[in-house]
């Protein structure tokens, strides 16, 4: 066998171990460590972090809300508290349980992501820092990251950041005293690996912080039993799942899992189950009548316009289809697209009525045309006002998306169509 042949019989047993089937696998081994560390700490909520968290937390397990504290905010050099993930959302529910379990994965080569090791420790020290200056008080602000995968300084230099964080929070707009009225403790993560063998359960009772459990849920060895083990294996789902989503995939994991032609099964649940995005997860933007959510259809009760992004569907006098794809193709079809949407809804508008902005997911494409709708209708509390170009500011921009992320946990819009948002108006990047 020449090194050719060695090269396409590597390349093959590569694909194979990143098929649907070994994937669909790994996540329900994943998952059942998920299940297992829950159940060890049933006093908290298993809360998923969007997106790739999704697929380990079986849906009967997991709170309503999800959170979405993105890797690359830790990156490296590049530290970030975005305001645009402030995850505002979880404080009541950090209120009602003194504590959470959030729930994400990597990929082969790192204990856990860059999202818990980096971005939520920053998340918690900014939060922490605001709460002291309100307050004025004892507060523990200190960066906790963990020992064996963050170095001294590594977390010396990230501190630093963290006062300059805090000042960016207090002048965001966002109302920190009162988001955080009920906080009894400071905010700390705690991590749990693959690595860690639970059998007694952690007792965070008489603990002098309120603990944000960060559950890795990929082991880095191989624990495959009858298929080959992908670490990570959700990572980059739009890549590999097709139409397959993670409701679809708990709701019938049975049948997925039970034969390997898996992308045959995955045509036939998606066939039966055209229904299975629902008519649920509709916020209303801040104070606005202009909501987003997730919902396929020409009407909707209780909604006198719709626009409906993704799917090609027949628009009407009162219902707006936008054809966008969810995708990279999807870039120049949301620029096309915001001048229609924009027209489509001024009389709308005009008449305070109550406006639904929906795609299959609720989370990307929806939400970015509201901003841009958002952007052009309204005044700085919410009111109908028609803004010009050389009215609107890059701060404008981002304090409508700020009211967007803080009212809809779900929104997750790509950063990719937020640039056609900004181009439309202004010609240049948002931060």
């Amino acid at each position: 066998m020449d090194n050719n042949d060695i090269y396409l019989v590597s390349e093959k047993l590569r694909q194979e171990s990143r098929s649907m089937y070994n994937r669909l696998r790994s996540i329900d081994a994943d998952a059942q460590f998920v299940t297992h560390v829950s159940e060890m700490l049933t006093e908290y909520p298993v809360i998923a972090n969007e997106r790739c968290g999704v697929w380990y937390v079986d849906p009967q397990l997991a709170h309503s809300d999800t959170v979405y504290f993105k890797s690359t905010d830790g990156h490296t050099n590049n530290w970030k508290f975005s305001l645009r993930r402030a995850n505002t959302h979880i404080f009541p529910i950090l209120a009602q349980y003194s504590g959470c379990i959030l729930v994400d994965s990597t990929r082969k080569g790192k204990r856990m992501p860059d999202s818990f090791s980096r971005t939520i420790p920053i998340w918690c020290a900014v939060w922490n820092t605001a709460v002291k200056i309100l307050r004025n008080t004892e507060w523990d602000c200190k960066l906790y990251t963990p020992p064996r995968v963050v170095s001294e300084s590594e977390n010396s230099h990230m501190s630093k950041l963290v006062p300059v964080f805090a000042d960016m929070l207090l002048k965001s707009g966002i109302d920190v005293r009162e988001l955080t009225k009920e906080m009894k403790k400071p905010v700390r993560p705690i991590w749990i690996t693959r690595d860690h063998r639970l059998t007694i359960p952690p007792d965070f009772t008489d603990a002098e912080f309120c603990p944000i459990v960060c559950v890795s849920a990929s082991s880095t060895q191989d624990c495959s039993d009858g298929f080959m083990y992908v670490q990570g294996a959700a990572d980059d789902h739009e890549l590999w799942a097709g139409k397959l989503t993670p409701q679809l995939f708990w709701k019938y994991k049975e049948q997925l899992l039970g034969n390997k032609n898996t992308m045959e099964i995955v045509d036939q649940v998606v066939n039966i189950d055209q229904d299975v995005q629902g008519s649920g997860g509709v916020s209303f933007i801040r104070n606005t009548n202009v909501a987003v959510g997730r919902q396929m259809a020409t009407s909707v009760p209780g909604f006198d316009a719709v626009i409906s992004c993704g799917e090609r569907m027949d628009s009407s006098e009162k219902h707006l289809c936008l054809s966008i794809h969810d995708s990279k193709k999807g870039q120049t079809e949301m620029a096309t697209a915001i001048p229609l949407a924009l027209q489509f809804v001024e009389p709308f508008m005009r008449n305070d009525s109550r406006i639904l902005v929906c795609c299959a997911q609720g989370t990307n494409l929806s939400v970015s045309i509201a901003l841009a709708i958002l952007t052009k209708y309204t005044d700085d509390n919410g009111q109908f006002q028609v803004n010009e170009r050389n009215m609107i500011t890059k701060q404008m921009i981002q304090n409508r998306l700020l009211w967007i992320t803080t009212s809809h946990a779900k929104a997750n819009p790509q950063r990719a169509m937020l640039k056609q948002v900004n181009r439309h108006f202004m010609d240049y990047a948002i931060n």
